[in-house]
């Protein structure tokens, strides 16, 4: 029985004995060429993160910059015990959560300007065809990298690097989409400024045009 938060004799003698036991094995052990320090091992501590002793807001800041509010090792790093129901993991993972929606609405309205930029310099140069103007190389390629990717996904706008070459794979459209290219520009011109005047005046966040618009960048990559 145990009295007045002591062990009873009965119970101080089973351990003395037991302790006897123990350290007459430990010295067999040793004598048969075991290193006696296994006896002696303690229970390894966890060294705590700097970041357990910030506050909130500065444990909030370093989860979102090394973007470990999703993950369980940078949770545990940063707020050890402190992880269950911490306010400070759920201010991380929103913070996180709005700046991965932010970087992805600036990357989409990236897109949407330098589309508009290309239509933009196609619709000029197609004017200075138009009016009978002579038309330096910079202003065929702005009209074939408008049009190139609407019928002919096979070829890179940037192949195309002279005015004969320009000019001569234009002269292909009559044959292969039954219309001359000047009538096939002028009718995709209305209809891309046409959807990028629709995106701008809506309020609700434009998707891809690039996609959208099935117009791709002047790259060799979409050369086959």
């Amino acid at each position: 029985m145990l009295g007045e938060g002591g062990a009873s004799e009965e119970m101080a003698l089973k351990l003395k004995t037991t302790q006897k036991s123990y350290d007459k094995f430990k010295k067999k052990a040793k004598s048969e060429g075991i290193n006696d320090f296994v006896f002696n091992a303690e229970l390894p501590i966890h060294k705590k993160s700097s970041m357990l002793q910030k506050t909130e807001d500065e444990q909030v800041k370093s989860l979102v910059e090394r973007k470990g509010a999703f993950s369980a090792g940078g949770l545990w790093m940063t707020l050890g015990f402190q992880l269950m129901g911490s306010k400070a993991t759920i201010r991380a993972q929103v913070a996180q959560i709005e700046q991965e929606k932010a970087a992805a609405k600036k990357s989409v309205k990236k897109k949407a300007d330098e589309m508009k930029l290309k239509v933009e310099k196609a619709d000029e140069s197609f004017r200075m065809f138009k009016s009978g103007a002579k038309m330096p190389l910079e202003a065929w390629r702005d009209i074939i990298r408008f049009l190139l990717p609407l019928y002919d996904t096979n070829t890179a706008p940037s192949k195309l690097n002279t005015i004969k070459k320009v000019t001569e794979k234009l002269q292909t459209f009559e044959t292969a989409y039954e219309s001359k290219w000047d009538e096939l520009m002028e009718m995709q011109l209305r209809k891309v400024q046409s959807k990028l005047s629709a995106n701008t005046e809506s309020s609700k966040p434009t998707q891809d045009l690039q996609s959208q618009l099935h117009l791709e960048s002047d790259d060799d990559s979409n050369s086959i």
